[in-house]
């Protein structure tokens, strides 16, 4: 069944009547009078003179609106789900362009198609997906793109691999999150669903481009997705979660291609039974993960300020080094099975939990070297930390 919007049409249709209620002429000059007139369909009332009506979200509205302009002429405009309803006229709504369509359309209400340079766009009740054109470039590497300034508060959680192996970075403010990912057309796609239910959209200027900022709210918390397209065909994409759309926007005006990249790091020492597991890399930040004995250790490097625990923490030094240490709230439970390879389908894989930088149960060293920020989070002791920290090296 298609989605339909309360909305307000002027006039009456074919078949409808107004019953006027007995009251008092309004004065000119453009005022409005709710529930001045009730709704009869061939003689039958529909919706009673001076009633409210109830909305599709359990609200009650005005089931009619009397408009008298400056020179005393009467307008009464009602709801477009009445008249759809009482005439069997179907009706949908395109968020993107935030357009009322009504009767048969060409594509269904439910979809909307938008195209850009390379990149196409398409809505539904679904959600947002933008899919690229694949225009036979070999991309050696992602687009070096970072944000220069965070809104007050912000830090860098994660650096994770994103969709189609994109990286995607992840900030953090003590309440809400925003992610950023960029890529080039290379066939893949984005998508987003916050919920079901209408989008809001609308067109705002990030660095001079246009972007849809999308907006949506839920009993769960509000969402955002921010994205534009640039000349070369370079995707932006943004989301927030209980994050305000012009926080995002302010964070993503901040986008310039990245001008140090962080170094990805080799550990020539870990604890037993530790080895490495994955590398990501994006936006000036790299993300080194190792696991091992139901754990794991995670070096982060960025040019931005990174996530900390609340505290100054310890001072501690390791090669030279001045660094702060905090200790791990809890201490942590090893999963005794994980990590450890298996055979599935003639396939060998090993599967764990990753512990993120906001664990209870990790303890966490930071420091900074060359103007760059290093945070160094693990399920294992401070000794641990500190050694692994002294046999880093740059690959």
């Amino acid at each position: 069944m298609k989605r339909r919007v309360l909305s307000f049409l002027a006039g009456a249709a074919a078949a409808l009547a107004l019953t006027a209620l007995t009251a008092t002429a309004l004065a000119a000059s453009g005022q409005v009078q709710f529930n001045f007139a009730g709704v009869a369909l061939n003689g039958e009332t529909k919706i009673a003179a001076g009633s409210d009506i109830t909305a599709p979200n359990g609200q009650r509205v005005p089931g009619s609106i009397l408009y008298v302009d400056e020179a005393g002429g009467k307008t009464n405009y009602l709801p477009i789900r009445t008249i759809s309803e009482l005439l069997g006229v179907k009706v949908g709504y395109d968020s993107a362009t935030r357009t009322v369509l009504l009767g048969e359309q060409t594509e269904p209400a439910s979809a909307a198609v938008a195209s850009g340079l390379y990149w196409h766009r398409e809505t539904d009740e679904d959600g947002v997906t933008y899919a690229s054109e694949d225009p036979g470039i070999d991309y050696t590497e992602a687009p070096g793109y970072a944000l220069t300034k965070l809104p007050e508060g912000w830090e860098l959680e994660s650096v994770r691999a994103g969709m189609g192996g994109r990286g995607n970075l992840s900030y953090w403010n003590g309440g809400g999150r925003i992610s950023f990912s960029c890529a080039y057309p290379d066939g893949g796609s984005y998508g987003w669903s916050p919920g079901s239910g209408e989008i809001p959209c609308r067109t705002v200027t990030v660095n001079g481009h246009d972007a849809a900022l999308y907006t949506y709210s839920s009993e769960y918390g509000d969402s955002c997705l921010l994205v534009w397209e640039d000349e070369a065909g370079v995707l932006f994409w943004f989301t927030g979660s209980d994050v305000d759309p012009d926080t995002l926007v302010e964070a993503a005006s901040s986008v310039e291609p990245t001008s140090k990249t962080a170094p990805a790091c080799e550990a020539d020492w870990l604890p037993g039974g530790y080895s490495w597991f994955e590398t990501n890399a994006s936006g000036g930040a790299a993300e080194t993960t190792w696991v091992g004995q139901g754990g794991n250790i995670t070096l982060t490097c960025s040019a931005t300020p990174l996530l900390m625990p609340e505290g100054d923490g310890e001072t501690v030094r390791f090669g030279g080094v001045t660094a702060r240490f905090w200790e791990a709230e809890k201490p942590h439970e090893a999963e005794t099975d994980a990590w450890e390879p298996e055979t599935v389908g003639g396939v060998i894989i090993s599967s764990g939990t990753i512990s993120g930088p906001q664990a209870a149960d990790v303890a966490t060293l930071a420091w900074t070297d060359g103007g760059l920020n290093f945070r160094l989070h693990g399920t294992v002791d401070q000794e641990n930390l500190l050694h692994v920290a002294e046999s880093l090296r740059i690959k």
